[in-house]
């Protein structure tokens, strides 16, 4: 049998919700995705995300090899490196690392290589295993290209090593990802645990998570998808299609920094099937995060989902919430009314009003959020840190109550 060789691909299946809805091609200096006619004569069929309609005529990009969307669905960090490393290719070569990494990915849009067949790689106890043990096996090629789930949204600013282990129990029919702390990053395990945990006290819709050990009592942080329903357990789940800032504003995953509050506002109120409620949860979580001191609450930690059923698009669950504040990341990743620092009630409200949400429901959303942030913060000092941390963490948190306050 030949050995699969995803550098000499040419074409990939596309497909979204198990049915096939087109083709991607590399073309003469970029790449070409085409709808299937089958899938445009489909009258329920809108397309293949938000940017992306269906339509008869092809979608092209020219100078880089993948559409933002698809560069969207690549992972990052750690995954990304093992995937160039193994593949002997470069970062920039896009097409090749979909090849491999893109039949499971975020959402439901997924893509299929000719002739690749993907192993089933066995999920252990997790008590009974090393999970750095267990996730460098998952990372070594041994004759096929095994890497897991391909998943997007790691914290690029606190590490480029960041590590994050998706797997699926199928005893369960549900699918997780497993966090890891990476080195020179103590207890961010136990840092997203506790800022999860604090967003839900303050009313936010977040990822369900919960710490799990090893056989060597190392912790992971064991993360519930929420792009995955566990609705019927003899069909597995339920795909549902989500895209992150930068794939609905059409934008690659190398401009998540560059990215400001109001395009991602904006992108809201072009796609969101309820805008003012919406921009209300950007702000709210926004707000939440300048409170705990997150500065890497970027574009691609920001999401819209599309309920697989209603077919209504809203602001996804909020996920990736750390405390970046413990590790001299002091400033906000991406900037509301050109700030990264030093926000005010005013400046939450002025942004607000651009988007002609009331005075009202602004007010409302961050004195509910300043109240239940006053009254659970302490959950933040549950994070293990040293008593100099403790003290500057808590300064930072009374200063910006009193910046969001009246």
């Amino acid at each position: 049998m030949t050995p699969f060789d995803p550098k000499g691909l040419n074409q990939l299946r596309i497909y979204r919700q198990g049915s096939l809805v087109g083709s991607l091609r590399r073309s003469h200096g970029g790449c070409r995705f085409e709808f299937a006619k089958e899938a445009v004569n489909l009258q329920n069929f809108t397309g293949l995300s938000y940017t992306m309609p269906k339509r008869m005529e092809p979608y092209d990009v020219h100078g880089v090899n993948l559409h933002p969307f698809f560069a969207g669905l690549l992972p990052e960090g750690l995954r990304l490196k093992a995937l160039v490393k193994n593949l002997k290719t470069s970062m920039d070569d896009m097409f090749t690392i979909l090849a491999v990494a893109g039949e499971r990915c975020v959402g439901d849009v997924y893509a299929v290589a000719e002739n690749f067949h993907r192993p089933v790689q066995e999920v252990p106890v997790l008590s009974e295993v090393n999970f750095y043990s267990y996730f460098e096996k998952s990372l070594e090629l041994e004759g096929t290209f095994n890497f897991g789930d391909s998943l997007a949204g790691v914290q690029d600013k606190l590490s480029s090593s960041m590590i994050s282990f998706p797997i699926h129990m199928a005893k369960r029919h549900k699918s997780y990802i497993l966090k890891l702390n990476p080195t020179g990053m103590p207890n961010l395990v136990q840092n997203e645990f506790y800022c999860l945990a604090l967003a839900k006290h303050c009313g936010l819709t977040t990822s369900t998570a919960k710490i799990v050990h090893d056989s060597e009592r190392n912790p992971g942080l064991l993360v519930e998808r929420f792009d995955r329903l566990s609705e019927d357990e003899s069909h597995g789940p339920t795909l549902v299609h989500q895209e992150d800032a930068c794939q609905f504003l059409d934008k690659y995953p190398s401009e998540k920094y560059r990215v400001s509050l109001r395009d991602i506002a904006e992108g809201i109120v072009k796609h969101s099937t309820a805008p003012p409620i919406d921009l209300l949860k950007l702000i709210e979580l926004y707000a939440f995060s300048y409170l705990i001191g997150n500065g890497d609450l970027h574009a691609k930690n920001i999401s819209l989902q599309t309920h697989p059923h209603s077919g209504r698009i809203n602001l996804s669950p909020a996920y990736d919430l750390i405390c970046t504040y413990l590790y001299k990341d002091h400033r906000m990743a991406i900037k509301l009314n050109g700030r990264d620092d030093n926000i005010q009630r005013a400046h939450f409200i002025d942004f607000g009003q651009r988007f002609d949400l009331k005075k009202s429901a602004i007010e409302l959303i961050l004195d509910k959020l300043l109240k239940r942030f006053h009254k659970f913060r302490s959950i933040l000092f549950e994070i293990p840190m040293e008593k100099k941390k403790s003290r500057q963490i808590d300064e930072m948190m009374l200063k910006r109550i009193a910046d969001l306050g009246r």
